[in-house]
């Protein structure tokens, strides 16, 4: 086995070899970094809505779609409208060839249709309502949740190894809050600290079992994003309430006025 690394000096042919070295070695690192990772966001690709021009802008960051690593290294729009009907941001991977280049493209659109493709990694859902702006930041974790004008992030496919994980920035969310909670424990708190350290997603299983062991079961069942997200706020719910009451999550609507 050997590395080879061009030396580009004066009076040196520049040889075909070398460019090959020089275009293969960052698609190489990532496919190695990343092999046995799912389809789905791998990091970054954070979403904002610019309200005055209705886009929904989407971050720089890296995702895997039909089993190879793209880097998204400029910000990407989407318009949108007010709508009755829930809408889906997704994310599709298509390839040109011609005889100098093979370009892969990576087109964001909005869909009507809840289930993805063959091909296609869902980024957010939302029901915006007319007269009222999209909302990019939360209350708290519960607000996450709130139906209407608000991007939903938690149904979000996120990469992981072998298994897909959950949207790191939800679960960075639930971690600052539950840290401020009195009933805050050393499980939570590694638990929180691992989160909030991570720049992409954790292994699913040790997401299960931290929500498993906080409704004192033995071991964690396979759940669903909704099942994840709803088993968190649970938690998070009491830890905050000793009664037990759990928070709705709704926040004041905004109205825009033409």
């Amino acid at each position: 086995m050997e590395n080879r690394y061009p030396l580009f000096e004066t009076g040196r042919i520049l040889k075909k070899e070398a460019l090959e070295v020089i275009r293969d070695y960052p698609k190489d690192l990532l496919s190695i970094l990343y092999d046995g990772y799912t389809n789905g966001v791998i990091r970054g690709l954070r979403l904002s809505s610019d309200h005055e021009n209705r886009t929904l802008i989407i971050g720089r960051g890296l995702v895997k779609l039909k089993g190879e690593v793209y880097l998204i290294n400029k910000e990407v729009k989407v318009s949108y409208t007010h709508t009755e009907q829930r809408k889906y941001l997704r994310l599709k991977h298509s390839e040109i060839r011609d005889k100098d280049w093979k370009v892969s493209e990576i087109e964001a659109f909005l869909s009507d249709d809840e289930e993805s493709k063959d091909g296609e990694i869902l980024l957010c859902d939302f029901l915006l309502k007319s007269g009222f702006v999209l909302r990019d930041t939360y209350l708290d974790f519960a607000d996450m949740r709130s139906e209407y004008d608000t991007i939903h992030l938690m149904n979000a496919d996120y990469a992981g190894y072998e298994e897909s994980s959950f949207n790191i920035e939800v679960l960075k969310v639930y971690a600052r809050e539950y840290l401020n909670t009195k009933k805050c424990e050393e499980t939570d708190r590694i638990f929180c600290y691992m989160v909030l350290n991570s720049m992409e997603g954790i292994e699913r299983s040790i997401i299960e079992n931290y929500i498993a062991v906080k409704e004192g079961k033995a071991k964690g069942t396979s759940l669903s994003n909704k099942e994840i997200y709803t088993g968190l706020l649970d938690i998070l719910s009491s830890a905050k309430d000793p009664d037990g009451h759990r928070s709705l999550g709704f926040s004041p609507r905004k109205i825009l006025v033409d």
